[in-house]
């Protein structure tokens, strides 16, 4: 007689990394951690799953056979199967081989931390989920992507603040070159917009900019070829789930205080 398979929650770990705070919730096999297991796992506890990631913010999967890029790019798939590859952030970015949706964070030394941000919070269309996976970690100090719940950001925030830029909202100015950078040690390094756009026709950004709801465009420079965006947003959201206020914006991201802070809190956690 053959068995069945199980897949219920009675086939993982969970735990809460409760040394500092109660978040994210740490998923990590019981007995079975090949990633046949967890795809199928992932692909009938969905619901479940979705809704850890609502209540605590981040969910991590740790200690399961996923040792290269088409490896988490199908976990990731089993749980979340409408996937976009269309990037319009600011960083220079590469798709990983033998991928389609499965990017590089950011093309700087591994070593420098990712700073605190909500990914492509001044688009008109934002991700709803982003996944990471970390294939060889870092062999220095440094290189983690730090998790944030920013529904606590907004709740701790000082009320006069909050009020201010609830009042005043956020000017973004937008500036991409014809040639972006690629491999700097430049946290604020941009993206060529033929590159973020996958065209070098000037008609074609404008179509799809207006197609995504986007600001209209200016072309500046003495050549008229820098890509520039002008316009007044939002500092906050709500949940689209929880439906709570959120801080989401990109305000401190190019800050030039923020990297600074980045590097030192960073020192912190490892020393």
């Amino acid at each position: 007689m053959n068995q069945t398979k199980s897949y219920g929650l009675d086939e993982i770990n969970v735990n809460l990394d409760t040394i500092n705070v109660n978040f994210p919730l740490i998923i990590t096999p019981r007995w079975d951690c090949s990633l046949d297991f967890l795809t199928n796992f992932m692909e009938k506890n969905r619901s479940w799953v979705q809704q850890m990631i609502t209540s605590y913010g981040a969910v991590l999967v740790r200690g399961f056979d996923i040792d290269t890029c088409p490896d988490f790019e199908k976990a990731v798939l089993s749980l979340q199967p409408v996937l976009d590859d269309i990037y319009r952030g600011t960083s220079p970015r590469g798709c990983m081989p033998n991928t389609k949706f499965t990017f590089s964070a950011a093309e700087v030394p591994t070593n420098y931390p990712i700073a605190q941000h909500c990914e492509m919070s001044f688009l008109p269309a934002v991700p709803r989920q982003l996944f990471f996976g970390c294939m060889k970690p870092s062999e220095s100090a440094g290189g983690e992507t730090a998790l944030c719940d920013f529904r606590v950001v907004y709740n701790e925030m000082n009320p006069k603040l909050r009020e201010k830029l609830l009042t005043k909202k956020i000017k973004y100015v937008r500036t991409h070159s014809i040639v972006g950078e690629k491999y700097t040690h430049d946290v604020a390094a941009m993206l060529g917009w033929p590159e973020m756009f996958g065209t070098s026709s000037k008609d074609e950004v404008e179509r799809l900019v207006k197609e995504e709801n986007g600001s209209p465009v200016q072309w500046v420079g003495p050549n008229k070829d820098t890509f520039r965006q002008e316009w007044v947003d939002e500092p906050f959201q709500l949940h689209p789930t929880s439906n709570e206020p959120v801080w989401f914006n990109h305000i401190q991201t190019f800050h030039w205080t923020t990297f600074a802070a980045e590097l030192w809190f960073s020192f912190c956690r490892i020393k």
